[in-house]
């Protein structure tokens, strides 16, 4: 009786390299999916960095040119700049404070009057969600959800512009 060879050793090697390829395919996709995800939220926490310094822009301007170097702009500690979430999607809350509680005596005038400066700490936080207000928002459940913030201090003189 004579033997016959062996065959079918190709189908099981094409069988594994099918397999092989799958895997490395799969890897792949799902690598695509996370760097594509990364860089959307990339960009949206860059985007968020911008509307909190617009935030701080905003206030410099209220305080700069409001004519109230004694406090902050409609005395309130808390801003919602509404206009922010129709134009960029991004939902800013500002807060203006005065850092110390007495203002500072430097330098005089040249009518010999003191010259005082107040110092203002500006804080902006810009988000993403669907909250009324970025600050304090724990219950956030969006996968894509954003939050920066920002903090200046700003020098004033009595007279209403920037301390030099």
């Amino acid at each position: 009786m004579m033997r016959r060879p062996q065959r079918g050793f190709a189908y099981i090697a094409a069988v594994v390299i099918l397999l092989l390829v799958a895997g490395v395919s799969v890897a792949l996709v799902r690598m695509s999916g996370t760097q594509h995800s990364t860089v959307n939220q990339t960009l949206l926490g860059v985007r968020a960095g911008q509307a909190a310094r617009a935030g701080i822009e905003w206030m410099f301007y209220r305080l700069t040119h409001d004519g109230k170097p004694a406090g902050c702009p409609d005395n309130s500690a808390l801003v919602q700049l509404n206009d922010f979430k129709a134009d960029t999607g991004f939902l800013v809350s500002v807060s203006c404070s005065i850092t110390a509680q007495q203002p500072f005596n430097e330098g005089e005038k040249p009518d010999g009057t003191v010259s005082k400066k107040y110092v203002y700490r500006i804080e902006a936080v810009a988000c993403n969600g669907g909250a009324a207000s970025c600050i304090g928002n724990a219950g956030v459940t969006q996968p894509d959800y954003v939050e920066r913030r920002r903090v200046a201090t700003v020098c004033m003189t009595s007279e209403g512009s920037d301390c030099y």
